[in-house]
């Protein structure tokens, strides 16, 4: 693969490009790009539907029609003219070509693994976009050349030297390493999530726990396969924990909250809690913080450090079940047994109201205007809310109270007037 490379870097001139051999194949590679535009599209319209964009199969053939196209063009090309010429232009374009399919094979194949996966449909062609360029100027030696400049240039830092080149390869090399422990431990996530046998917690916790490691173990051998000095990390290491023991003591306190969190069980995912004046859902639980879907869809994130020094009312904590009261007043003219009939007769007609523990109605008391009375009953789904069942409730007691002659009560005033001729004023 080298040798077209070579040749055309090493024959790099006008002449060379002018010549016959070199302006054909350049007029060839720009016919094949012409052609593949319009076979992709025929092909890909024939074969695929605009429905299909979502199917992770789907999409990945059509990203790779245009590229086995423009191949097989190249290729055929290549065959019959070599047997006349020279064809160094037609194979590094065959080359180029191929490493764009295999590239984005890869991420088809990274796709399938981590689905779904948002951020890297989002970026995909970025990505493969940067990774061919790479390729490209590899084949073209022109990495080699960067390399040999930049391990002339060194940096001294304190005692260590180091080259631009290395400082490069460290940054990237730890970039793509993160981004490698990204990929596997969102796929063992995944694999972990589908263990119905541990629990949610668990594997939370667990899934947390694997991704920092990986973290860790990608940036050290990293390192250590760049041939850097580990030793400098004792000197980083010391420092950081200095500025974690003074300005990030709220961070580490909220991540090891969270890890506490998950290891005791305390709240679990689809909790119903309330913190304050927030009552909601616990949708997520990460390592800094904790997310509260209140019942208006309003999402708030709590500190974890709050979930463990606050009071927190855990309604589902050990039963899903939750209760709810209805404070309803009747007059004192009403029937209380006929009253209470009512009231639990409208109870069994909501889906949503469980039979056991029954439903009950009790007496408050006595009031200044009416007779006291609540309803309690327990609903499983307590994330839903209760404001709109309450308000379906109210009004079948309503209606039935009007059919039936329940009253509901007014307060009554009365007033006294007293006439007296010391306080009459004219």
């Amino acid at each position: 693969m080298k040798d077209p490379f070579e040749f055309v870097i090493n024959n790099f001139t006008t002449d060379f490009i002018s010549s016959k051999v070199a302006l054909l194949q350049i007029v060839i590679i720009l016919l094949a790009f012409a052609v593949t535009y319009i076979l992709s599209k025929t092909i890909t319209n024939s074969l695929f539907s605009k429905s299909s964009n979502s199917d992770l199969f789907s999409r990945s053939a059509k990203r790779i029609i245009g590229p086995v196209v423009m191949l097989i063009i190249l290729f055929i090309t290549d065959v019959v003219l070599g047997e006349y010429q020279s064809t160094n232009i037609l194979a590094i374009a065959i080359a180029l070509v191929n490493a764009m399919i295999i590239i984005r094979l890869s991420i088809s194949f990274v796709r399938y693994v981590l689905k779904p996966s948002a951020t890297l449909k989002t970026y995909e062609n970025i990505i493969s976009s940067i990774v061919w360029i790479l390729v490209a100027l590899h084949f073209f030696g022109v990495l080699s050349i960067l390399e040999a400049n930049l391990t002339d240039i060194v940096i001294h830092m304190g005692s260590y030297e180091f080259s631009l080149w290395l400082v490069i390869q460290v940054f990237f090399g730890i970039a793509l390493s993160i981004i490698a422990a990204i990929l596997l431990g969102q796929f063992i996530e995944n694999k972990l999530m589908k263990v119905k046998k541990l629990d949610m917690n668990i594997r939370v916790m667990l899934s947390k726990v694997i991704r920092i490691t990986l973290y860790a173990l990608a940036i050290i051998i990293t390192l250590s396969s760049l041939g850097v000095n580990l030793t400098f990390l004792s000197v980083f290491g010391g420092a950081f924990g200095v500025g974690l023991g003074f300005g990030l003591q709220k961070i580490a306190s909220n991540y090891i909250s969270g890890l506490i969190i998950l290891f005791d069980k305390s709240i679990h995912i689809g909790d119903i809690l309330t913190i304050g004046s927030h009552y909601g859902e616990v949708t997520i639980i990460r390592p800094r913080y904790t997310v509260l879907r209140k019942l208006d869809s309003v999402e708030v994130l709590i500190p974890n450090e709050s979930l463990i020094s606050e009071n927190i009312v855990n309604h589902t904590f050990s039963d899903r079940k939750s209760k709810v009261t209805i404070n309803i007043q009747i007059s004192y003219k009403s029937s209380i047994d006929k009253a209470s009939e009512i009231m639990l007769n409208a109870l069994k007609e909501e889906s949503r109201v469980l039979d056991d523990p029954e439903p009950t109605v009790i007496i408050l008391g006595f009031g200044e205007s009416g007779i006291d009375l609540m309803i309690a009953f327990y609903i499983v789904d307590p994330e839903e809310g209760s404001l709109a069942l309450k308000s379906d409730i109210y009004k079948k007691l309503w209606n039935e109270f009007q059919r039936e002659g329940i009253e509901i009560p007014y307060p009554y005033r009365t007033i006294e007037i007293v006439n007296s001729e010391s306080n009459k004023t004219i």
